[in-house]
């Protein structure tokens, strides 16, 4: 199942895989198999918040979150990551005194397991950081940003997480107005997204959408049009129409009308 997803996902075939995802969901409850189930609830939640349905995306985790306790999991790695991702829906639902709840709880599961080194821990501070970002809190979130790149930076093949977080470091780096250190970190990161290693990643308009705010911080305004419009265009292609294209549609706009500014928006990388 996971592999037939996969081959989806590389396509772009959002709807076909939320079709599958939803009838083999159905397939295992009326069998009895809630692994399975749980398994396809964790799959079900990332693809909603993928395509930007952060309501759907938290009530499916909460289902998972259910399916937990009923197998008798509570506390298990299995629960570590679940409450990683249902936080990651809340907070893109808007809800971060739950989503900061959950992340304490699962980073708690994470630590009391040994597992505080490794990917999941390293995406928790990687989302922590996205609070941060939202509140204004710009240097507690390189805080947070920087730990989860001391842990992936000891992980092989993490070169896709490292280019996320990345892009992170740079929103916040414009945000404080250290542009210079922006601009190197989405030059990293460009460099990975626009390697043959990388071809397909949806988080490549995230980056572009960054490249475009700080080409318009920096006043090549031409350039800045350039980069939102590949970004809306990479984005609407890996996912289909969702809030980052109505985000990214937002700045691009502005960046057209108006001559100048302090910045385009800043479109988050998920």
């Amino acid at each position: 199942m996971l592999g037939e997803l996969d081959a989806l996902y590389a396509k772009g075939a959002m709807k076909e895989a939320e079709e599958k995802l939803a009838a083999w969901r159905a397939q295992a409850y009326a069998e009895g198999n809630r692994g399975v189930a749980l398994s396809l609830c964790n799959e079900m939640e990332g693809l909603y918040r993928t395509t930007g349905r952060a309501a759907q995306a938290v009530a499916v985790s909460d289902e998972a979150l259910r399916l937990i306790g009923e197998m008798g999991l509570t506390g298990t790695i299995h629960h570590g990551t679940t409450l990683l991702n249902g936080a990651t829906a809340c907070r893109m639902a808007g809800d971060a005194k739950r989503a900061l709840s959950m992340y304490g709880e699962a980073a708690g599961i994470f630590r009391t397991l040994g597992e505080d080194r490794g990917y999941q821990m390293a995406s928790l501070y990687n989302n922590v950081s996205q609070i941060y970002q939202e509140q204004g809190r710009h240097e507690e979130a390189l805080a947070s940003l920087d730990r989860a790149m001391e842990l992936l930076d000891k992980m092989e093949q993490s070169e896709a997480e490292m280019a996320t977080s990345r892009v992170n470091r740079a929103l916040s780096l414009m945000a404080l107005g250290r542009l210079s250190q922006a601009k190197e970190e989405l030059e990293k990161s460009l460099a990975y997204y626009e390697s043959p290693a990388a071809a397909g990643d949806g988080h490549y308009g995230a980056a572009l959408s960054a490249a475009g705010e700080l080409a318009w911080r920096t006043g090549d305004r031409e350039h800045a049009v350039s980069c939102l419009e590949q970004a809306l265009r990479v984005t609407r292609e890996r996912f289909g129409e969702n809030d980052a294209c109505r985000v990214i549609r937002m700045n691009l706009e502005t960046v057209k009308n108006m001559a100048g500014g302090s910045g385009a928006g800043e479109e988050r990388a998920q």
